[in-house]
This record gives C-alpha cells, structure tokens and sequence, in this order.
C-alpha cells in the first residue's frame, strides 16, 4: 500500500510486490487493488486476475460478486475504444448493480448513469449520491495517521467503490458539496 502513496506512487511496482507475494495474501482486497491498478498500468495481469476472479463469481458473496462485476467493467473501460458503447461495459455495470443492492457502492451506479438516458441516468445518479457514506476535507486528511493511508479498505472505499470521497472528487464527479 504504500507504492500507492505519493511521492512514490509506483503502481507497476505496487501490482509486482502483489504478484510475488500472492502466497501470504488472504482475502480478495488486495487482488481487487491489483486489479484496480493493472487495469491501466499492467493490462496483461488484469486479464489473468480477472480469469481467476471470474471462476469463483459463483461462490463468493453478493458484495465480492459487485465489485468482481465492477472490476470487470473498469478494465474494459480502461482497454476497449469507444467502451461506452460496449455492451460488455453495460452488461458488467448492470450486473454489478443488481449485486450491490443490499452494500454501499457508488462507482457503478455513477458509471451507469452517465451510458444511458438523461433520465434514466439521473436516478443511477442519485442513488449513487445516496451511497457515499464520507466526505474528507482537506483538514480531516491532513490529520489521518499512517495506517489510514496504508489500508487496503481504505483504497477500495475510496477508488473502487466510491464510497469514501475526499470533498474535491466529490465536487468533480456529482458538481455540488455534498449535503449535511
């Protein structure tokens, strides 16, 4: 985790240190951060986490199934020209929405939102908006220890499922402050 943290912020180095280590990892968190960060530094790997995950979809619980979805759709977003119209994406999205229906995720219905109908996409937004569970400001982040910064939940509530948002990508993506 801390390749990830600037000034280093070695993604390529942080997806190696994973790769070599895959013997002492348990659970999935930092397979999904492998994922999240092959997907445009290291395509090759994603695909072969993306297989494995794949071939377990089945028998992991509805949160995993959500975010394996998600990563799946990411990837693509990251690989294919023109994604947005790729039914893969859409079918991914969808699937990752029906199975996060009982968790807090905000980057799928946020994603959604923004490959279909106005309308349609205004209803993804707000559920989105209703999924993030924290906004930091710059003084709360300026307080956080080291262990906040090094925890792989962290990272996955932040940048995967979105729902931990410093106030600036808060305002970039949703364009207001969040409401008290």
């Amino acid at each position: 985790m801390s390749e990830l943290l600037s000034p280093i912020e070695d993604y390529p180095n942080a997806i190696s240190i994973i790769k070599k280590n895959q013997n002492l990892i348990e659970g999935l968190n930092l397979y999904y951060i492998a994922v999240y960060l092959s997907a445009e530094w290291e395509p090759e790997s994603t695909t072969y986490y993306l297989k494995e995950f794949n071939g377990i979809i089945d028998r992991v619980e509805d949160k995993d199934k959500a975010i394996i979805y998600y990563l799946n759709a990411y990837y693509i977003s990251c690989s294919v020209e023109n994604w947005q119209k790729c039914e893969k994406y859409r079918f991914n999205l969808l699937k990752s929405v029906e199975y996060s229906r009982n968790i807090k995720f905000v980057n799928n219905w946020f994603d959604l939102a923004n490959i279909v109908e106005e309308k349609e996409g205004q209803n993804y937004l707000k559920e989105a908006i209703s999924n993030v569970e924290k906004v930091e400001t710059k003084e709360t982040l300026k307080n956080k220890t080291i262990n906040y910064w090094l925890s792989s939940q962290r990272f996955i509530d932040e940048f995967i499922l979105g729902t931990h948002l410093s106030e600036a990508v808060y305002i970039h993506k949703f364009g207001e402050r969040m409401e008290e």
